[in-house]
């Protein structure tokens, strides 16, 4: 995968902030207001992992400018559920390691940081972690959900580029972000100003993200709780990583892998559904 550097993340804290009705201890990562009318953070904490909550409903799933697989852009319906609130860190996915429940991640000189994403892991590894905190992977239609918001954004903060709001587009230096952006994984929750709609952080940059879904195209039409093509040999990746020279970090972007494939700039996070009641 290619490789690009990032803006240093902010001093991680522990403060404590009030969302809704529910005080959440956050893990030092400090989200802006929502941006999107109609949508709002709203954070709970699970298995000490903070994950946000998206609100059943549509959404537009693809987008017509982008590459050829993006289309058909559709209405989509996702029931409620939750996504972490960054990437899965290696201090957590460790916790899995040594309840003898995951295999060890590969590891890579240089990415030593426990607050870095839990990258040299397979599809296999991401959704074994996740079954272990009683979670799953986020299906491809429920992480651009998370990511997008309900509007026809281009990127998790609106619609302009912005290299400040994410890390990515340093690919061995070189790149539209090679002067802001270090070519490599940085520790979560390093870039507030690029929160997604619902308080999603680093859903554009850092480290591409395995989702469920096996790859291939879209159903036309309505639908509802996609989950991609019935089998395939290649599982769907999103996010846009931190190192690529042309991949930049839209919420239609499409990547795809043979899930056996590790390596250090490839992580994930993990998803919940919510009760049937609050799809309803």
């Amino acid at each position: 995968m290619a490789r690009r550097p990032a803006k240093q993340p902010a001093t991680l804290g522990r403060p404590t902030v009030m969302v809704g009705c529910v005080v959440v201890m956050v893990t030092g990562l400090q989200v802006p207001p929502p941006v999107m009318a109609g949508e709002s953070a709203d954070m709970v904490k699970v298995d000490m992992v903070d994950m946000v909550k998206v609100p059943a409903g549509f959404f537009t799933m693809g987008s017509e400018a982008g590459d050829r697989d993006e289309k058909p852009v559709r209405r989509v319906w996702v029931d409620a559920f939750a996504i972490d609130r960054t990437e899965v860190t290696r201090q957590h996915y460790l916790r899995c390691v040594r309840a003898n429940a995951c295999a060890a991640a590969r590891p890579y000189v240089g990415l030593e940081d426990p607050l870095l994403p839990a990258v040299g892991v397979s599809w296999y590894d991401a959704r074994r972690y996740c079954g272990w905190r009683a979670a799953r992977l986020p299906t491809e239609a429920e992480w651009e959900r998370a990511a997008r918001g309900i509007g026809h954004r281009r990127y998790p903060w609106g619609n302009e580029r912005d290299c400040s709001r994410a890390n990515f587009g340093n690919f061995q230096g070189a790149g539209p972000c090679a002067s802001a952006n270090p070519g490599r994984i940085v520790p979560v929750g390093g870039f507030a100003a690029g929160a997604s709609p619902v308080g999603a952080l680093d859903m554009g940059g850092n480290a591409w993200e395995w989702v469920a879904d096996w790859y291939g195209p879209y159903e036309a039409g309505q639908v509802r709780n996609p989950r991609g093509s019935r089998r395939g040999s290649q599982r769907v990746l999103r996010g846009g990583g931190c190192c690529s020279y042309f991949a930049m970090p839209r919420v239609t972007n499409r990547h795809r892998l043979v899930p056996g494939i590790v390596d250090r700039d490839i992580g994930f996070r993990c998803a919940r559904s919510l009760a049937r009641e609050q799809s309803q």
